[in-house]
């Protein structure tokens, strides 16, 4: 160790993915402290930014339950925040197996208690799990740390993107925060994540396990884990509901304070005690929040949702492409309907891409769905280098020699299938006609009954004559036969692209 360092590191507490958590000791006054460092290999530049962000929001917080800050410093060339140390240990270190239950509810009632401190002050954690949770486990003490991704937005929304570049820790993220459940992040993502690792507390796992970052935001948003109860033979009845009602997928199932929370939890740790039994007793009796939230449900439009996640169940389904029309004016919700699809879309594994026309730009051929395409490559980018591959030689294989007609329109694209050889020159509409053909068979790469394909273009009233006519082709050709386009336009505009004055085709509109 440099004799010169400011600390004296006695124990690494938890390796994370950037950073190092260490117990040390201040050397100029002999201080135990806590040292989160980044890692040099593997942090980057938004890592310090988050680290900035956690000194700033924590330092003049005053909560017994936050893990306090005491500097933001440099050890060992590296960006470092240097916090309190209350001699804890992380929760992670605590689990492994189930947990006694007694011991379960005198934890889970003080996390609770810790999550509700910090809600009451306005911040959402957006990242509670057991490594970021400190225990002291001789007096019970309980200190949130890792604030890095914390709001103090009471509402936040987020947009869908690669799984890999999520935010969070996948394993206890809720399914809002994957951007694909059409809902806004608020303090009760917290209560999902705390429902992630109270079930872990209880039967010894976690509710789900993943092999990559798309099975985690598949598991999280569509499906159920296996009831608690189900591996603690004897869980108390009421415990068995708890731990659900805090995974809900939406959020206004769950609970909607983490007070609530805790008072439940501290009923059940007191009849615990009193009775040497749990009773049943309704959940939730005193969960009510001061916050006036009105649930994010489109009122009143079951018919067109039904009718939309219809059209795309029947070409995910059949392999037949379909075109839906969203029509009505400005701010009325049609982006809000069309983006109920993520839900189903992430069920099948399926990709849900979107562009959006401008009526500035309708001299520049496909820039739309070159947009929303162009975004979908960025998606693989983020994937594995296994699974790279493999889009390697299925791109390949579909576009053969012409793949330079891509990369001219998509260059990430060149990315994934490397550099490409130049194709002849041709007049030009021959030239329309071969790009429109390569076009459809890129798309058809991602069209697939193992990934369905959709995709949701605003704004079709400005289109672009080119797009138009692509779009008619990608419903009839067989290239793209597991496909669901949406386009939405404002019915009290014209078309741009005359002698058309209504939306192409005889697509069902809702």
């Amino acid at each position: 160790m440099n004799v010169t360092s400011p600390y004296a590191i006695t124990e690494t507490l938890h390796e994370g993915q950037n950073t190092t958590l260490f117990r040390a000791v201040r050397t100029v006054d002999g201080r135990p402290v806590l040292l989160k460092a980044l890692d040099p290999r593997r942090s980057r530049p938004r890592d310090f930014e988050r680290l900035k962000h956690e000194y700033l929001l924590c330092k003049d917080l005053e909560l017994p339950s936050v893990v306090k800050p005491l500097a933001l410093e440099t050890y060992e060339g590296m960006p470092a925040l240097v916090m309190e140390d209350f001699g804890a240990r992380s929760l992670d270190q605590f689990l492994g197996a189930p947990m006694a239950l007694e011991k379960f509810l005198d934890l889970a009632a003080r996390i609770a208690a810790a999550v509700a401190a910090i809600h009451e002050r306005e911040i959402v954690h957006r990242d509670v799990k057991p490594q970021n949770i400190l225990v002291n486990a001789e007096t019970g003490q309980v200190k949130l740390t890792d604030l890095g991704l914390a709001s103090r937005l009471p509402r936040e929304c987020k947009a869908g993107e690669s799984p890999r570049l999520i935010e969070g820790s996948l394993a206890y993220l809720s399914p809002e925060q994957t951007g694909r459940m059409n809902r806004a992040i608020d303090s009760r993502a917290d209560l999902y994540a705390l429902g992630v690792a109270f079930y872990e507390m209880l039967t010894g796992r976690l509710p789900f396990e993943a092999r990559d970052p798309l099975e985690w935001v598949h598991y999280h948003v569509a499906r159920a884990p296996q009831p608690p109860s189900s591996i603690v033979p004897g869980l108390p009845e009421v415990l068995s509901a708890l731990v659900p009602r805090l995974l809900a997928k939406m959020p206004e199932d769950r609970y909607q304070i983490a007070r609530g929370l805790q008072l439940d939890l501290e009923r059940c740790l007191a009849e615990l005690r009193s009775n040497g039994k749990i009773d049943r007793f309704p959940l939730g009796e005193r969960d009510v929040s001061d916050r006036f939230q009105i649930p994010e449900k489109l009122y009143g439009r079951e018919d067109e949702v039904a009718a939309l996640l219809s059209a795309f169940d029947r070409a995910a389904d059949a392999g037949v492409p379909e075109l839906v029309l969203v029509s009505g004016y400005p701010g009325i919700g049609k982006s809000a309907l069309v983006h109920e699809l993520h839900k189903p879309v992430v069920r099948r594994r399926g990709f849900f891409i979107s562009g959006k026309f401008d009526q500035y730009k309708r001299d520049i051929p496909y820039s739309t769905l070159v947009q929303a395409f162009g975004e979908l490559v960025l998606e693989i980018l983020a994937e594995s280098e296994e699974r790279i591959a493999a889009w390697r030689q299925r791109l390949r294989d579909a576009l053969g020699k012409s793949g330079q007609l891509i990369v001219d329109v998509i260059p990430q694209i060149e990315l994934v299938i490397g550099a490409q050889p130049p194709v002849p020159e041709l007049p030009p509409r021959e030239a329309q006609n071969r790009f429109r053909i390569v076009f459809r068979k890129f798309i058809g790469v991602f069209a697939r009954k193992e990934h369905p394909l959709a995709l949701f273009l605003d704004d079709l009233q400005w289109a672009d004559s080119a797009s138009l006519g692509l779009l008619e082709e990608l419903i009839t050709y067989p290239e793209t036969r597991v496909l669901l386009v949406v386009g939405a336009y404002r019915d009290n505009e014209t078309f741009a692209v005359a002698p058309t004055s209504s939306p192409p085709g005889d697509a069902p509109r809702i």
